[in-house]
C-alpha cells in the first residue's frame, strides 16, 4: 500500500527504517493525481493541530524561510518563523516529496525558488520545479521523471546548479534552464545520489554522496574518482558540508557515523561524540556567525559542536527526528531553526533549548480520527509516526490537548468514538477505553465460555489470555458490539467485559457493520451484504449493486424522517432509502472509490473521494460539485457534520472546517 522513501530500506543500512520515511507511512497512500479546480468558491478554515512533517528548510537572501512537506506543499515565513503561511504546491501531484529547496534569487526574480521533488507513486519519478513569486505558483524546470534527492547552487557562480537523482548527477550552467547528465548513465556506483556539495571557490569541483560511499569530480563531471579512504565500506552518504573558511575541510554523514576530511576528500577520519544510535544524520549546517560551530540534524535530535566536530552536545530531546536545520545570523547570535517530523523548532544561540514555532503551519499527518457520536465538536485524532500521539479537541479543533499513550509495546490500529467515550483497538489484539475521570486508558476484558467441567455439566467463564483483534466497534440497543476476526463480542451497558455472541449464517471475517433504525444490523462479508434482525442471531444474504468490484464500507443517516444507507464500492458510492433500490451517486461525482461514508449536514452532503477531492451536494446526492482547493486536496481520515458546516480530518492537512456550504 505504501511507497516508501527510496532509501528507506537501503541495502547499506538494512536494519533501520529510513527516518524520513516513517512519517510517510500513511501519507504515502496519497494518489498521484492532478488537483482539479473546484466549481464552488468555498472558503476553508484550518483548525490545526499546529505542526507537521518538515522535509526541507531553507532561508533566502531576503531572510524569508521556506519549508517543504512530503505532499508537495511549500510554506513560507517572512519573520523568522514567527508566523507561517501556505504558499503553494511544487508540482501538481499529491505524492511529491519536497526533498530539497534552494534559493534561485537573481535581479529579475528576487523571490525565485527551486525545489527538488521525488514522487512516492508506483511509477517513481519527480523533477525540478521553479517558483518566481515566493512559492505561490510553480512550473516544471527540468529533469522530468527523475527522482531528485539533492539540489545545490554554486556559491561562486550562480549560473551553475547541480542536482542528484536516483539515476545520477545532472549539471546546469545556465541558471537551471537546461540540464545535462555528468555521470555515466549505467554506472551503478554513481547512481542513487543522496547528497551533493560544490566547492565554494571552484564550481567545477563537485562532491557526491551515494548509497555506497562518496565521489568527486574536479572537471564538472568529465572524470570521477571515489573518495572513501578512511570510511567504513557500504556507507550511505546522507549529507555533505564544505567548511566555508577552508574548502579542503569537508564533513560527511553516513550510516556508520560522521566523518571529517582535511584534504578535500582524499582521506577521512571518523568523529566521536554523537552516539551510534544517532548516526543517521540528515543534514550538517555551519553557523554563519561562528564557523567553528556546526549543527547535525539526526534521527535522535539536533546536535551542536563548538569545535568543528571534536565534541558534541544535543539541543533537543532524543525522541526528536530532525530532517533539516538552518542557522540565521542575527545581532544576538545565530537563530537556529530545525525542521522535524512534528514541525519547526527554533532558538537563539544563547537559548538552552529549542521551542516549537508553528503558528500558521498546520500540516500534521493524521493516521486516524474519531468523533463523539453525541457531540460532533468533540474529536480525537491520532498522528502518524512511531509514537502515534493522541490529540483531543472539545471545540471542533480550535484548541487541542494530548491524551496519554495507552501503554508501552502496543500499536494502535484504530480509534472509535462512542457515546460511552473513546475506544482504541490494537494491532496485537484487544481494546482499551478512556477513563476520563482518571485520565487513563483501561483494558477491556474478553470473557468466553469453556466446555462443561468434568461431572458438572456447567460451563464456566474464563478471560482470554490473548484478546481478539477488533476490526469494528458499534453501539446497538445500549450495548457495545465488537467485530473481530473470530466472531462477535458484546459488552452490556453496565458490564465490565465483552462476551462472545454466537451468530449464524454469516462468513468470517466481517469487513464492515452498521446498525439499522429497526435495531438490526447490516454487514459486509465475503464481498456480499448480510442482514440480521433486531432479535435474531441468524444472518441472511441480500442484494448489492452488480459489477461494482469490492464492497468497501457501509454508512447510514437517520437524521431525517426516513433512514438512508450508503455503500462504498470500487466503482462508486451508492445510496438507498430504507429498503428501496440502490442508486449510484453521480452527476459531478467521479465513479471511483471513497474511503469513508458521507457526512450529512442540515443542508448538504459531503464526500471525500480517493482522488483527493472533496465533493458537496446540496440536493440530497442528485448532483455534486468539487469544493476543495489545491491547498485542501488530499485523502480524508474523517468527515463530520458540524452545525451548518463540515469538519474534514485530512491525512495531510490537519483538521479543516468548511462553514455554511449549503447556504
Amino acid at each position: 500500500m505504501h511507497q516508501l522513501n527510496p532509501r528507506a530500506l537501503s541495502p547499506r543500512c538494512p536494519f533501520l527504517l529510513w527516518p524520513r520515511a516513517r512519517h510517510l507511512l500513511l501519507a504515502a497512500a496519497l494518489l498521484a493525481i492532478s488537483p482539479v479546480n473546484p466549481l464552488g468558491a468555498q472558503t476553508w478554515e484550518r483548525r490545526g493541530p499546529e505542526g507537521g512533517a518538515v522535509i526541507s528548510l531553507v532561508a533566502t537572501p531576503s531572510r524569508t524561510l521556506y519549508l517543504g512537506t512530503p505532499d508537495g506543499h511549500v510554506f513560507a515565513s517572512p519573520d523568522q518563523a514567527q508566523h507561517w503561511e501556505l504558499r503553494g504546491r511544487a508540482g501538481d501531484r499529491l505524492d511529491g516529496v519536497v526533498q530539497a529547496l534552494a534559493s534561485g534569487a537573481n535581479p529579475d526574480a528576487p523571490e525565485r525558488l527551486l525545489a527538488g521533488v521525488w514522487f512516492r507513486g508506483p511509477q517513481a519519478g519527480g523533477g525540478i520545479f521553479e517558483s518566481r513569486d515566493g512559492a505561490r505558483s510553480w512550473r516544471p524546470a527540468g529533469l522530468a521523471g527523475e527522482a531528485v534527492r539533492a539540489l545545490h547552487r554554486s556559491p561562486s557562480d550562480p549560473r551553475v546548479w547541480v542536482a542528484g537523482t536516483r539515476s545520477g548527477v545532472f549539471l546546469s550552467t545556465d541558471d537551471a534552464r537546461t540540464w545535462q547528465r555528468i555521470t555515466p548513465a549505467h554506472d551503478p556506483e554513481l547512481q542513487n545520489v543522496d547528497s551533493l556539495a560544490i566547492d565554494p571557490q571552484h564550481p567545477e569541483v563537485i562532491y557526491v554522496g551515494t548509497y555506497h560511499l562518496p565521489w568527486k569530480t574536479s572537471d564538472s563531471g568529465k572524470t570521477w574518482s571515489p573518495i572513501a579512504e578512511g570510511m567504513i565500506d557500504d556507507s550511505d552518504i546522507m549529507s555533505l558540508r564544505i567548511d566555508a573558511r577552508d574548502p579542503r575541510r569537508i564533513f560527511s554523514s553516513a550510516c556508520s557515523g560522521i566523518y571529517r576530511s582535511e584534504d578535500a576528500g582524499a582521506s577521512w577520519i571518523k568523529l566521536q561524540g554523537i552516539p551510534y544510535s544517532s548516526r543517521r544524520t540528515q543534514q550538517i549546517t555551519q553557523d554563519p556567525a561562528d564557523p567553528r560551530v556546526f549543527y547535525a540534524a539526526t534521527t535522535e535530535g539536533l546536535w551542536r559542536t563548538p569545535d568543528s566536530g571534536e565534541s558534541w552536545v544535543r539541543l533537543t530531546g532524543r525522541e526528536t527526528v530532525v530532517n533539516a536545520v538552518v542557522a540565521l545570523p542575527s545581532p544576538q547570535g545565530s537563530r537556529i531553526l530545525a525542521g522535524t517530523e512534528r514541525g519547526v523548532l527554533a532558538a537563539d544561540l544563547t537559548g538552552n533549548s529549542l521551542v516549537p514555532v508553528n503558528r500558521g503551519f498546520t500540516h500534521p499527518v493524521i493516521a486516524a480520527a474519531a468523533v463523539d457520536t453525541g457531540n460532533p465538536a468533540h474529536l480525537l485524532i491520532r498522528l502518524a509516526g512511531p509514537d502515534g500521539a493522541l490529540l483531543e479537541s472539545s471545540d471542533a479543533g480550535l484548541s487541542w490537548r494530548q491524551l496519554p499513550a495507552p501503554g508501552h509495546g502496543v500499536t494502535i490500529d484504530a480509534i472509535h468514538g462512542l457515546s460511552s467515550g473513546w475506544w482504541i483497538s490494537f494491532a496485537q489484539g484487544g481494546l482499551a477505553w478512556f477513563d476520563a475521570p482518571s485520565h487513563a486508558w483501561r483494558s477491556a476484558d474478553f470473557t468466553d465460555l469453556s466446555r462443561p467441567g468434568p461431572g458438572t455439566g456447567k460451563r464456566s467463564r474464563w478471560s482470554r489470555a490473548v484478546p481478539p483483534h477488533v476490526t469494528k466497534l458499534v453501539e446497538t440497543a445500549g450495548q457495545v458490539l465488537a467485530v473481530t476476526a473470530d466472531g462477535f463480542w458484546r459488552r452490556a451497558a453496565q458490564g465490565t467485559a465483552f462476551r462472545r455472541v454466537l451468530q449464524k449464517g454469516i462468513p468470517a471475517p466481517v469487513d464492515d457493520l452498521v446498525t439499522l433504525r429497526s435495531g438490526g444490523l447490516l454487514a459486509i462479508a465475503a464481498n456480499r451484504l448480510w442482514r440480521r434482525g433486531a432479535n435474531s442471531t441468524e444472518w441472511l444474504a441480500e442484494s448489492a449493486p452488480d459489477h461494482v468490484g469490492r464492497l468497501l464500507w457501509l454508512g447510514r443517516d437517520e437524521s431525517g424522517a426516513s433512514s438512508q444507507l450508503f455503500l462504498g464500492t470500487e466503482q462508486g458510492v451508492f445510496v438507498r432509502a430504507d429498503d428501496g433500490p440502490w442508486r449510484l451517486l453521480a452527476n459531478g461525482l467521479p465513479v471511483i472509490t471513497s474511503d469513508a461514508p458521507p457526512a450529512i449536514g442540515a443542508h448538504a452532503w459531503l464526500l471525500a473521494m480517493r482522488n483527493g477531492g472533496i465533493y458537496l451536494s446540496r440536493d440530497a446526492g442528485r448532483s455534486w460539485q468539487r469544493v476543495d482547493h489545491e491547498a485542501e486536496a488530499g485523502r480524508a481520515a474523517l468527515l463530520a457534520a458540524q452545525g451548518d458546516g463540515f469538519l474534514v480530518a485530512s491525512e495531510s492537512e490537519g483538521l479543516l472546517m468548511l462553514p455554511n456550504p449549503g447556504r
